[in-house]
């Protein structure tokens, strides 16, 4: 660049200096020249010189540049860190290098961080991480403990989560603080580990040494012993003294049994020992048929989507029956399967009333009281402790009447029927009521109908209609509002999707559009996963055939309704993913520990029909 004498002036970097300055300075150390400053540790003297040392550590800036008074020494002696600890960081200072293993890494460590030397203790970190293994995972964990570095501490959890009972056949392991080993315990990270092996490890940890056996409560209260086998209890846990003398622990053996004995009352006996050993909710299909007129057969399998944003489906168990548009439904961590057929029909001529609880905790299924009639194309729904039964159709016709299961009695009995004969309708709870939408009743303005159960007076009434008729359609809640997406509409004996998609807000008794769906699904299956809508399979009347997509969306984000502006708001973030043909999804969303993987897309297309949420508790 021209200066105002017309001189050209540029600025030049030789890359090599610092390398050069830094070979200057350790060649000056080495021939024992210049050499300003001697520490001494343990006896052991190090010379150096000042400006190398201050430039490096905070710790010897502040000694050399503070005023303080070995300022002025020629000799200083350091107390708080070992001589193998100071070599290393002194070498580190002249060369950028340091040589690290298991045998001196911690002198290291605490050399650097006494020396406030903030690479070095980021080499030691990075070490220990790459050097992390069954063997030295707990040692590594002292040391993140002891010169508090979250990064490392995290590392190390993260690895005895999934290694745990590995790591806790370790001596190390008998050594491990009191409230490291309740960390452990009583965390939901704990997946892959059965509560019978955890409950050995934790005895074995007890055992050690007497003097911890008056804490056995306070470790064996982390022990989910309601979700061990009864014949754990019975063989392994109660003929230890320790689970006999303790008044606590006594209590925990006793609130197992009777879990176990009174599975229809287990949703009464929720406590953190009941709960499954998961943070992520994910959403699983109950059975389903291959619809076809050649085959009537129905599936018993369960398949799990293990986690939001997976892109396969997992073989979760297996019905105890087959059965195919099956409607599910969430209480207390459990799911209630409700409804469908054992073969299949195309009318309700195959209708069934059974119904089954799926208890993720223990996998195990439990045969309930059967409805008070046989239901298909109905809604399921949970309200108020309740699961409402509504509508639907069977050998008789379409169906008004409504039913409510007690769990604690394992009673099904009526409640106020629908105002219209209903089938083919969608429905969800939110705000202490319970909303149906939809469907086939006695005129096309019943297609479009909002009914609202009141449980506390026993009533429907009916709400603002919405804006599209739909039959076969989906409804989910997601926050303050409640969708309604999908299905289908009749016309001159002809049947086209719905791709419309609005909300109702309670609060207003308004129904807002909003941007439609990109592909027809008519009786798909819906729920709301990770804040998002996940609208699966079904029916695509345009292509005349079952349809494999996956579309998401967003509800809680900002969104611009139809009308208030020139444009339709994208569904963003939107996202579509075809797997193979599945109609009548039956879906849900559970924590569970269990899966088996498999592929839908390698499956022949099924129906499959029912929708529900089931968060992490």
């Amino acid at each position: 660049m021209a200066d105002k004498n017309g001189a050209l002036k540029c600025t030049f970097s030789a890359p090599c200096h610092s390398t050069s300055l830094l070979q200057g300075l350790a060649t000056l150390r080495s021939q024992g020249q210049l050499l300003d400053v001697v520490l001494t540790v343990n006896r052991e003297t190090f010379h150096a010189h000042k400006v190398v040392l201050a430039a490096c550590s905070d710790y010897f800036r502040a000694m050399f540049t503070g005023g303080m008074r070995e300022a002025s020494q020629d000799i200083i002696e350091l107390k708080g860190l070992s001589a193998r600890g100071l070599q290393h960081i002194i070498d580190f200072a002249y060369s950028a290098e340091v040589t690290l293993d298991l045998d001196c890494v911690q002198d290291v460590l605490g050399a650097a961080v006494f020396l406030q030397m903030l690479p070095v203790v980021e080499l030691c970190e990075e070490f220990l991480k790459a050097a992390m293994s069954v063997e030295t995972c707990l040692h590594i964990g002292h040391m993140a403990t002891t010169f508090s570095l979250a990064s490392l501490k995290e590392s190390v959890d993260a690895f005895t989560f999934r290694h745990f009972l590995q790591i806790a056949a370790e001596e190390d392991f008998l050594q491990l603080p009191l409230e490291r080993l309740v960390f452990f315990l009583q965390s939901n990270r704990l997946q892959s580990c059965a509560e019978i092996d955890l409950f050995h490890a934790a005895v074995r940890w007890l055992q050690h040494d007497p003097a911890r056996r008056p804490r056995a409560s306070h470790v064996l209260c982390h022990i989910r012993f309601p979700l061990m086998h009864s014949s754990d209890l019975v063989d392994s846990v109660q003929t230890l003294d320790l689970m006999v003398e303790d008044v606590l622990c006594r209590q925990y053996l006793l609130e197992a049994f009777n879990y176990q004995v009174l599975p229809f009352r287990q949703h009464e006996m929720q406590s953190p020992r009941t709960v499954v050993r998961s943070n992520v909710p994910s959403l699983v299909a109950f059975g389903g048929t291959p619809y076809t007129d050649s085959d009537h057969a129905v599936s018993s399998k369960v398949y799990q989507l293990p986690e939001p944003g997976a892109c396969h489906f997992r073989e979760l168990t297996e019905m105890e029956v087959g059965c195919s548009h099956t409607c599910v439904a969430v209480l207390d961590n459990f799911v209630y399967v409700a409804g469908g057929q054992h073969l299949q029909y195309r009318s309700g001529e195959g209708a069934v009333d059974a119904c089954y609880r799926y208890d993720p905790h223990l996998n195990r299924w439990l045969r309930l009281q059967a409805m008070q009639e046989s239901r298909i194309q109905f809604q399921l729904n949970v309200l108020c402790g309740m699961v409402y039964a509504t509508g639907g159709r069977n050998r008789a016709g379409s169906l008004a009447s409504v039913e409510r299961y007690c769990p604690r009695r394992n009673e099904w009995g009526y409640a106020c029927s629908l105002k219209r004969r209903t089938w083919g309708h969608a429905g969800a709870s939110a705000g202490g009521r319970l909303y149906i939408s939809g469907g086939y009743g006695i005129s096309v303005e019943d297609k479009k109908a909002l009914h609202c159960y009141d449980p506390t007076a026993d009533q429907w009434e009916f709400k603002a209609p919405m804006s599209e008729p739909r039959v076969l359609h989906a409804m989910v809640g997601a926050g303050s509002r409640i969708y309604a997406l999908g299905g289908r509409m009749d016309h001159m004996d002809r049947c086209f999707d719905v791709l419309a998609v609005e909300y109702y807000v309670p609060e207003t008794d308004q129904w807002t559009s909003v941007s439609p769906m990109r592909a027809g699904q008519s009786e798909a299956g819906c729920c709301l996963l990770d804040r998002k809508i996940y609208v699966v399979g079904g029916y695509n009347w345009r292509l005349n055939n079952v349809t494999g997509i996956v579309q998401v969306e967003a509800p809680p984000g900002p969104r611009l309704p139809i009308g208030k502006s020139g444009k339709q708001d994208p569904l963003s973030p939107r996202a579509s993913q075809h797997l193979q043909p599945h109609l009548f999804w039956s879906l849900n969303l559970f924590c569970c520990c269990y899966c088996s993987i498999l592929l839908l897309k390698k499956r022949p297309a099924r129906l499959i029909n029912g929708i529900c949420t089931l968060g992490a508790t």
